[in-house]
């Protein structure tokens, strides 16, 4: 490979890995911990298991009893069976009949209890295991979480395939010369290679298929042409079960038992069981029984199978054999079994978790060789400077993430029954304590500390997860053995060995080792930054005003940015305008709900878009106050990204819509400027 070839694919694996550390840091580590989602979920709430057999499900007892408490005549119905204990997920839409009563007009969604027929709502029964499932792929953050997480898993390909092709020739020799009392540089490279190359089939496998869940839209989008724009004929192919059927009028027969057409689905093929199941038209004349299920892993990888039955015929509409591939359908069963590892039992799951810990250290020793590498004498103060900030930020963000997940364990166990919107309540803990512990840490300025310190406290409460679950809940590791209460034994021993694992680890790391960082070698005076800033400034002073006066191009940056700011403004002004060309063509202009009178929401976008456009505008001008100029930076970063996710969704929803897609294009280059002049501002 030549030099030039070399360079670049090194500088796209360093940029790619670097942009997408932490994001990609907080996906596999939550997502390590949402492979046991259910098994958290029962050690949080510490009662005995009950579980019953999916293919002993008594569904008409349950049907009955929601029947007399929700009216489920006319609605169309979604039930997903649980993997771990007895509840099972149902959402119902509203009623299609026009003559049905409020109450069966409100959709409701909710768990069921399928042994006593109780509910709980989706906020009453959250868990600390679905909030880390959730905070795998950023739903945290509404509607552009997901796209995000997808993104990042799209980035990772590239580091992955870059990496692979940086050190080609570095991988075999790095297993054997791998020596811990070398600087710091060469161990973080080493580890970071032998242990990348370990994970690298599944850290493919997760970045391919994490792309899909995330960014699936795109792969959607040729499927659309294919079909001319008919989304609802694609997706009667690709999610068959998903189709809606018209209500026709009531049936006047007995709803057909759902029992009998659920055993009759299990005993079509040997071994299958059944996952979820959806019912349409409930109490029709064209009412449908959607059996779905598949095959044991171990018996077929791959073996989905799905009966839709007109129910009051007794006829089968459509049947898919689990024993026959279904390309459509079956590829995202692939996917999702290779994502989520719910083939292989607990052993591969323990697998995935190793690995996706594994995958963790790579993200880590990644960014400590990126700031290894960058502190030296050679560079200039401000470089130096920003790379340490950004290794302090990362780490802490990072590192912190371990004593805050061991907090939160402890918190749930304390808290259960306490709070009835559980969800809110993980959410501020968490992510408050989180906060915390960065804040903290970024503002220590020491990597080494940051270290040590998230690696003794993680151990220290880690060790507390199990001594709580036997004071709270009585569930001592040996009650649990006994008892067979295998799930919430697992919990307690996977937190015992991890604060093993990072107790050993605190101790190994000597003081010695900090002496092998750059930033040993090159230190940075934090508490003479000022008199170091200036000295420097001295050496680098030349004069630049004949320059500037000759340049008959230039433009002060704080006009700059105040015109940018205005530009900003104005587009989001044409942007609304531009956006009438759909009323203008449409029959009404008014929009569905509408009194006459403005909204208050409406007033607010207008504030908050051309209103604090036209204000940063104009105080850029007056004002170059430090808080100033961080508060300008950080709305300009989230404008730019609001910009980014208008120009994504305008081409999907109003592709027809030309104008107002350029004008947003603009919009998404003007905050690029911005974004990229305010930071020049900030460094100045």
């Amino acid at each position: 490979m030549s030099a030039r070839n070399y360079n670049v694919f090194f500088n796209t694996h360093t940029i790619s890995g670097i942009v997408i550390s932490i994001a990609l840091y907080v996906i596999f580590f939550a997502g390590a911990f949402s492979l046991f989602k259910e098994e958290i979920q029962v050690w949080e709430e510490g009662n005995p298991i009950s579980y019953t057999k999916r293919n002993d499900i008594n569904f008409d007892k349950i049907l009955d009893s929601l029947n007399n408490r929700y009216e489920l005549h006319g609605r169309d119905l979604r039930l997903i069976l649980g993997e771990k204990s007895d509840k099972m997920y149902l959402s119902m839409g509203a009623s299609k009949d026009s003559l049905a009563s409020e109450k069966g007009k409100q959709p409701n969604y909710f768990y069921v209890n399928i042994n006593t027929v109780e509910t709980e709502s989706y906020l009453e029964q959250y868990s600390l295991g679905e909030f880390l499932f959730r905070l795998h792929f950023f739903q945290q953050l509404p509607t552009i979480g997901i796209y995000l997480a997808g993104l990042v898993s799209f980035f990772f390909l590239f580091a992955i395939v870059t990496g692979i092709i940086v050190h080609w020739k570095k991988i075999i020799p790095n297993f054997f010369t791998f020596n811990p009392k070398a600087i710091l540089k060469k161990v973080w490279t080493d580890a970071h290679t032998a242990l990348g190359v370990i994970g690298l089939p599944f850290q493919f496998i997760f970045a391919v298929t994490g792309a899909y869940f995330g960014i699936g839209i795109l792969v959607l989008l040729p499927a659309n042409f294919l079909y001319n724009g008919d989304q609802v004929k694609l997706m009667d192919h690709l999610r068959p079960e998903r189709k809606s059927y018209e209500w026709i009028a009531p049936s006047d027969q007995e709803v057909p038992s759902f029992n009998s057409f659920a055993k009759k689905t299990i005993d079509e093929w040997g071994n299958f069981h059944l996952t979820n199941a959806y019912i349409k038209n409930y109490g029709g004349v064209n009412m449908k029984y959607i059996m779905i299920g598949e095959l044991e892993s171990h018996d077929r990888f791959i073996g989905t199978g799905r009966v839709t039955y007109d129910v009051n015929s007794g006829k089968i509409d459509a049947i898919k054999n689990p024993n026959r591939l279904n390309y459509a359908e079956d590829i995202q069963r692939v996917v999702s079994r290779l994502h989520f590892a719910d083939f292989g039992g607990t052993s591969l799951r323990i697998i995935y978790f190793i690995l996706a810990f594994i995958t963790c250290f790579v993200i880590i020793t990644g960014v400590l060789i990126w700031i290894e590498a960058r502190n030296k004498k050679s560079m200039s103060l401000a470089q130096r400077l920003y790379t340490a900030k950004v290794g302090h930020i990362y780490l802490a963000i990072c590192l912190s993430l371990l004593p805050v997940t061991a907090l939160a364990f402890l918190f749930v166990k304390l808290s259960n029954g306490y709070f009835a919107d559980k969800q809110n309540a993980i959410y501020y803990f968490y992510f408050i304590t989180w906060l915390l512990f960065t804040l903290f840490y970024r503002f220590k300025r020491d990597n080494y500390f940051t270290n040590k310190s998230t690696l003794l406290l993680g151990g220290i409460f880690g060790l507390l997860v199990p001594i709580s679950n036997g004071i709270i809940s009585g569930n001592w590791i040996w009650n649990t053995y006994m008892n067979n209460q295998f799930d919430i034994l697992f919990i307690d021993l996977i937190w015992i060995v991890i604060s093993s694992l990072a107790l050993i680890i605190y101790f190994k790391i000597k003081p010695s080792i900090k002496e092998k960082s750059a930033f040993t070698f090159a230190p940075i005076d934090y508490k003479n930054l000022k008199a170091l800033k200036e000295e420097e400034a001295l050496k680098k002073q030349i004069p630049q005003d004949e320059t500037l006066i000759n340049d008959k191009n230039y433009i002060p940056m704080r006009t700059k940015i105040s015109l940018l700011w205005i530009f900003i403004a104005i587009g989001f002004i044409l942007h609304h305008v531009y956006g009438l060309a759909l009323i203008y063509f449409k029959e009404s202009v008014l929009i569905e709900g509408s009194t006459g009178e403005t909204p208050f929401w409406a007033h607010q976008w207008r504030i908050l878009m051309e209103g604090l456009a036209l204000t940063f505008g104009l105080l850029s001008l007056e004002i170059s106050k430090k808080w100033f100029i961080q508060i300008s930076y950080v709305w300009a970063i989230i404008v730019g990204l609001f910009n980014v996710y208008h120009v994504i969704t305008a081409i999907i929803y109003e592709a027809s819509n030309i104008s107002e897609i350029l004008i947003l294009l603009l919009l998404v280059i003007a905050s690029i400027f911005l974004i990229k002049n305010i930071n020049q501002w900030r460094k100045n």
